[in-house]
């Protein structure tokens, strides 16, 4: 029967001062790039569609202004919907 040799336990690298500044600043400049490459994505889906002419300008600024106003207003209608849960009427 053949004995194993049990494995040497592995050895942790050795961390100097240095080393884990010099590693937390990648890793913050990682992130800074990481959450800018998420703002552009954002502002890519969300920014309004250029309009070829200051009546379709005009127009989105309307349609986006109606939206609004149905947005507050379902918006309030949860609301108060909601409230009346929590309010029973005494008869």
């Amino acid at each position: 029967m053949k004995q194993s040799i049990p494995s040497s336990p592995a050895i942790a690298p050795a961390y100097s001062l240095e080393h884990i500044k010099k590693m937390r600043l990648e890793k913050r400049q990682e992130i800074r790039q990481s959450a800018r490459r998420m703002q552009l994505i954002g502002e890519a889906l969300f920014a309004p569609q250029k309009s070829a002419t200051r009546m379709e300008g005009l127009l989105q600024h309307v349609n986006a202004g109606i939206a609004a106003y149905e947005g507050v207003m379902t918006g309030l209608k949860i609301l108060r919907r909601v409230q009346g849960f929590f309010r029973r009427k005494k008869r």
